[in-house]
């Protein structure tokens, strides 16, 4: 898989970082980011916005960077275990893998947060007026309050201004 393979395709000018360990590449895409702190509230000795680069995978193991980029509300964490590495599939498949497919859902669920963004949980796609595809995904945080510099998308400027 290349970088190319991660970008999205309406959004070709969207930069990704890039972080490795000899078992796992997290792929972090900034404009997607909400930065809602699942990341750095869970694993903070991992992600710590004070530091350059504010992601060092050789703080923690890998299943528990993994289960905390599970838990990113906006996809803006993805990784990819590398192959040969021994880890249990159950756990290298969950929401942040980039190989994870968005199931189809009975239901998509929008939670309003108090004061934040809209949780869009269940498969989902967003298109521009042109009827472009944005985003498809099965975790998606939409911007509620008309702050954001990265609309649709949540980008937290509502905690910010």
């Amino acid at each position: 898989m290349t970088k190319e393979d991660l970008t999205d395709i309406s959004r070709p000018e969207e930069k990704i970082k890039e972080y490795h360990t000899d078992e796992l590449t997290v792929y972090w895409y900034p404009k997607q980011c909400s930065h809602a702190g699942k990341c750095w509230g869970d694993l903070p000795e991992v992600f710590d916005l004070d530091k350059k680069p504010w992601i060092d995978l050789n703080k923690a193991s890998t299943e528990a960077i993994i289960k905390a980029i599970d838990k990113c509300p906006s996809d803006a964490l993805k990784y990819k275990v590398k192959e040969g590495v021994q880890i249990d599939p159950a756990i290298a498949t969950g929401p942040g893998s980039v190989d994870y497919k968005v199931a189809p859902t009975e239901f998509v669920t929008i939670k309003m947060v108090k004061n934040g963004p809209l949780l869009v949980k269940g498969a989902a796609k967003i298109m521009d007026p042109d009827g472009k595809l944005i985003k498809e995904s099965n975790h998606i945080v939409l911007c509620a309050c008309g702050k954001s510099d990265n609309k649709p998308f949540c980008d937290g400027s509502h905690a910010r201004k």
